[in-house]
Formats: C-alpha cells, structure tokens, sequence
C-alpha cells in the first residue's frame, strides 16, 4: 500500500513538473538537420533545433513564466541569435516567446510553413545594421536649413549600401537621425566604411552605428491569438 501511494505520488508529480515546462522560441531558420547551439540560452539552457521539414525552430527548455526585460535577459536572447547568424539565416522571434510544449510549436509551425519560408527568403543572407546621428553636445548654434540638407544626404549615401531602411523615433532634441538598415551580409564592409566616411564628414555631428544584428525592425515572429503572427517590432 504505501509503495502504491509513493507511486501515485511520484506520477503527479512528473505530471506537474511536465506542466510546468515549456519551450523558450528564438528564431526560424532554413536547417532540415538537427543542431545543438551549447549552452547558450535563457538562464544557461541548451539551445537546439526542433524541425519540419526544411525549416527549424531555434529553441531551449525553459519553465513556464513571464521572462522581464532586464539588459541581462535581451543580451542573452540577442547572443543566442547573433550565434545562429553566424551560419544561417534567422527570422527572429520577439523577446519572452515561451511555448507550453513541443506539440504546440509543431503544430504553429505546421500552419504557418509556407510564410516562414517567404519570410526566410525575404531576409537570406542579410542582417540588420543601425545608425543614429547625435548633434554634439558643443554644438549650441547650427544652421537648421543646412543640417536638414546634410541628413538628406547622409541618409540617401546609406540608402545607396542597403536593401531597406526603416525609420525609427527621434526621442531626444539631438538625436537627428535614427535608422535601421536590411544589409546583406557580403555588403557589411562597404556599408562600415561608409559610414566612416560620413563621420569623418560631419564633425558637428556623432554617429552610434550598431549591429550586426537579427532583422527585427524588418520581420518578427510574434505568438499572437491566431498562432504564430508577423510584424515589425514596435
């Protein structure tokens, strides 16, 4: 009898701890093997591949539980997706996607196969690059006329090494410019050296130029109502 009960103990147990397991999502990218990333994920998980037919899922087991935006997490989340990039092409997905188990993911996949495939090939071999121009803070007195002329230019000289360009809030009174940019990959050093050249151009002005990153400000798998939904990030 109290073997029995220990049993039945131990069965509702695993029951609630398989509940409480989830799958930690990542990104989409065109693979049909299976890979394991390392240790690498959200609170040191093993990232690896969940897979259908000639796309996978990026993935890492995870409780189920509302991840903060604290710096540590998006860095985390953000070197998971810098390492998938460094071989494949990556559809990412939002920042604190969990899953409630493997079926799931599959059968979102499952439904959504045909626009991942036009989402992978939308973003193949390219990366995301961002550029923002910052009045220095000397600078009391400009000419407000010219300085509009010289982001017009500095804009459309960066325009000329991209494939798109989105832009995004100026939330400060300096910040004059603030623009994501789809680059390919094999085009990264003459998009860098371009903007070189434009810093060394316009000494009045800073540039912060970041990435390369994945192509969120383009494409980005969200978990929504109907399934898996794609936007631009917000």
């Amino acid at each position: 009898m109290v073997s029995m009960i220990r049993t039945s103990k131990n069965i509702v147990k695993q029951k609630r701890e398989r509940k409480d397991k989830g799958i930690y999502f990542y990104a989409v990218v065109p693979l049909s093997e299976e890979r394991n990333f390392g240790e690498i994920g959200m609170n040191g998980a093993e990232v690896y591949t969940i897979l259908h037919r000639n796309i996978a899922s990026v993935v890492s087991n995870t409780p189920i539980k509302e991840f903060e935006l604290t710096e540590e997490n998006v860095m985390r989340h953000q070197a998971v997706l810098r390492r998938i990039m460094e071989e494949h092409t990556a559809v990412p997905v939002e920042f604190g996607a969990v899953i409630h188990d493997v079926k799931i993911l599959k059968r979102l996949i499952r439904r959504s196969y045909n626009t991942m495939r036009e989402c992978l090939k939308l973003v193949d071999n390219r990366v995301e690059l961002g550029v923002k121009a910052l009045l220095k803070s000397d600078i009391t007195t400009f000419d407000k006329k010219n300085l509009k002329f010289s982001l017009k230019t500095i804009l459309e000289s960066l325009k000329k090494e991209a494939e798109q360009s989105i832009s995004g809030e100026l939330f400060s009174d300096r910040l004059l410019l603030n623009e994501s940019f789809l680059v390919k990959k094999d085009n990264i050093n003459a998009f860098s050296e371009e903007v070189a050249k434009i810093a060394e151009n316009y000494p009045n002005i800073r540039f912060l130029y970041s990435g390369p990153w994945a192509p969120y400000s383009f494409i980005c798998i969200k978990i929504g109502k109907e399934g898996l939904e794609l936007g631009k990030k917000k």
